[in-house]
């Protein structure tokens, strides 16, 4: 196996601390999940378009995945840090 394909394979460390990255990651997901809905619930009163309701569902699924990556790293971090 190649030095690429087990990289691939390797669990993700723990992050150190949070970061800004992580903070702009978590609130650009918590404005894409109501603006998914808007574009598709729009999308939907008025022309019923399959690219809007699309793009719109695009926009919830990949806001929600990014909340849910921004939780993950959250927990592993808190995992890391020792109880006081």
């Amino acid at each position: 196996m190649s030095s690429a394909a087990n990289r691939l394979h390797q669990p993700v460390p723990p992050p150190e601390k949070l970061t800004a990255k992580d903070v702009i990651q978590i609130g650009l997901g918590l404005l894409m999940v109501p603006l998914g809905v808007i574009i598709a619930v729009r999308t939907f009163a008025t022309i019923r378009s399959f690219t809007g309701i699309l793009v719109g569902g695009v926009f919830v699924a990949f806001g929600v995945y990014r909340l849910y990556q921004g939780y993950t790293r959250y927990r592993m971090l808190r995992q890391r840090q020792p109880k006081v």
